[in-house]
């Protein structure tokens, strides 16, 4: 029984041990993401993209089809860097609607829009 459980310990070092010789070059074993952070001139493609969309959606008013950039930012928010990118409308009659901020994360994903900046 001992000679058994000596095999059956030796075996399984033997495995355990051998193991690590099969991870070879060019594998990658980080678990980092692989993602491209994004330029300022990519998040405003991205926002313009966006607002075209939602006119087209009927989510905003035809007048915000083609309204120009007001200004571009970055900002961290929770913890997370993210462009805000904000249109500002002349011909959208409620004041408060006037500004719609368009947020994109660094690495060129849509987050969310609103108009309040928040």
């Amino acid at each position: 029984m001992k000679k058994i459980i000596t095999k059956v310990a030796v075996a399984a070092i033997l495995i355990l041990g051998v193991n690590p010789l099969y991870a070879g070059a060019g594998h990658d074993h980080s678990h980092s993401s692989s993602k491209t952070k994004i330029n300022e001139a990519k998040a405003k493609e991205i926002a313009i993209r966006q607002v075209k969309n939602y006119t087209l959606d009927g989510k905003l008013d035809k007048s915000w089809d083609n309204v120009p950039i007001e200004s571009t930012k970055q900002r961290t928010y929770q913890s997370v860097l993210e462009w805000v990118v904000t249109f500002k409308n002349q011909k959208e009659p409620n004041l408060k609607q006037q500004n719609l901020y368009i947020f994109v994360n660094q690495y060129g994903e849509m987050i969310g829009a609103n108009f309040t900046g928040q």
